[in-house]
């Protein structure tokens, strides 16, 4: 009986009850458990290997850099503020299509703030992509080059979504400003940003050298978001120098 049951459980892909069928089954009958008991912690194995087998999918389509968490974060020694960051974990934003600019000196935490709530949306289901800022215009430049750039627009609309980290570290190429401009424009209302830079909005300018696209650019990014200033003090700083006293 129990080989015929693993068969039908390996013929509707059930993996997470044929993992666990026969340490349920010991347990059950240890327990003097009824099929009712049974049938309750075969399912809930399944949608929990379920659910880890998505997160893990959408954890790699994500591509984040690495994993970080609001828990690790020394709001004390921060210029954020915990209530705000406390409302921003529960995801609102996302349905509401809010954008978030984290502003702030190098070091100050924005990376780290950007991929905790990267990774608290993760766990709640919603499907997130990670750019540095260079490697989403290198990337926008050669869908261009190849003809296919409305495809990867379309494609990037698919994402609850994007995190674009490192805005003005370094130079783009003025046709990336464009695209970047075009995919800003089709993002708007529909899928929000997370953006993170040590530019002040009127040093955007002289960033992407085109000022009435930039000033329209800017308009569509900020009509609707949160803007975190994160300081210049240099967490990562203070973080060395702790360890190195310790």
């Amino acid at each position: 009986m129990t080989e015929t049951i693993l068969k039908l459980l390996e013929q509707l892909h059930y993996k997470g009850m044929i993992n666990n069928f026969q340490d349920i089954i010991k347990i059950a009958e240890e327990n003097n458990e009824s099929w009712q008991q049974i049938l309750r912690r075969l399912l809930t194995v399944e949608i929990e290997y379920r659910k880890t087998r998505s997160l893990m999918y959408r954890l790699d389509l994500a591509k984040l850099p690495q994993i970080k968490t609001l828990e690790d974060f020394d709001i004390v020694s921060s210029a954020l503020d915990e209530k705000t960051l406390t409302e921003l974990a529960e995801c609102h934003y996302i349905n509401d299509a809010m954008n978030i600019f984290l502003i702030g000196g190098s070091g100050s935490g924005k990376t780290h703030i950007a991929i905790s709530l990267a990774y608290i949306a993760l766990q709640h289901g919603y499907k997130v992509k990670f750019f540095k800022f260079t490697d989403l215009a290198r990337k926008l430049l050669l869908a261009k080059d190849q003809h296919y750039e409305a495809n990867l627009m379309a494609h990037l609309q698919r994402f609850h979504i994007i995190i674009i980290d490192e805005l003005g570290y370094l130079p783009i190429d003025k046709q990336a400003s464009i695209l970047l401009f075009e995919l800003f424009s089709n993002l708007y209302e529909k899928v929000p940003l997370i953006i993170t830079t040590h530019l002040s909005f009127n040093e955007w300018n002289n960033f992407f050298d085109y000022p009435k696209a930039t000033k329209a650019m800017i308009d569509r990014l900020t009509h609707h978001c949160k803007i975190l200033e994160t300081g210049n003090s240099s967490w990562r700083l203070k973080e060395s120098a702790k360890q190195n006293h310790q």
